[in-house]
């Protein structure tokens, strides 16, 4: 429990610099100015504070070193729902489309819904084991990916117990309501690293 309790505290530490940035745009925009751009330069100094916060906050014992570095696997363990689910989605249309069988496509499905549950798992050890984050950016990622874990595990149990339900409308909906939340959730993960502001032109 104490594990559990000095992990939950690591991630206020680790995205402080965000919750500064926040606050700087904000207080910009109350006083009539532009908020403060993120340029390569600071983008870097925030990479190297988030770091410093990460290590400061690092835990010290076995069990809370243990819990710090399966959390710390989540960044590469999102690639796979990340990538499997779009993939499966417009193989599926296309096979569709041709009239072809889609027992690989099957394969996806059910792979992707199991990428996408440990995703989020490891996702609960990185963030701490908390329901409400003070950041609004952190609390939006955590349940939509919790939601996209659920939704993904679904699809996946429904594809392997029916087969004949991946040829069906109702996958392709369901696929393509998973792939945009992917977008949605990709765009909050960068937020939390990069800033609000990682996608200005």
């Amino acid at each position: 429990m104490a594990a559990v309790l000095a992990l939950s505290s690591t991630p206020g530490a680790a995205h402080k610099d965000h919750n500064k940035r926040n606050e700087a745009a904000q207080t910009a925009v109350k006083q009539g100015r532009s908020p403060p751009t993120t340029t390569p330069g600071a983008m870097h100094e925030m990479i190297e504070d988030h770091a410093e916060a990460m290590e400061v906050a690092a835990p010290k014992s076995f069990s809370e070193r243990l819990m710090s570095w399966v959390g710390r696997t989540h960044p590469f363990a999102v690639h796979f729902p990340i990538a499997l689910f779009p993939v499966a989605l417009v193989a599926l249309i296309l096979a569709r489309r041709r009239g072809e069988t889609v027992e690989l496509i099957r394969a996806l499905i059910i792979v992707a819904g199991a990428a996408s549950v440990i995703a989020a798992v490891l996702g609960w050890f990185t963030g701490g084991f908390v329901l409400v984050d003070p950041d609004a950016v952190h609390l939006w990622h955590r349940w939509i990916g919790t939601g996209l874990a659920m939704i993904g595990g679904a699809v996946a149990v429904w594809a392997f117990r029916r087969r004949n339900s991946v040829y069906g409308r109702g996958m392709v909906a369901a696929l393509a309501a998973i792939t945009l939340l992917l977008l949605v959730q990709g765009w909050l993960g960068a937020a939390l690293v990069h800033g609000m502001d990682h996608m200005s032109f």
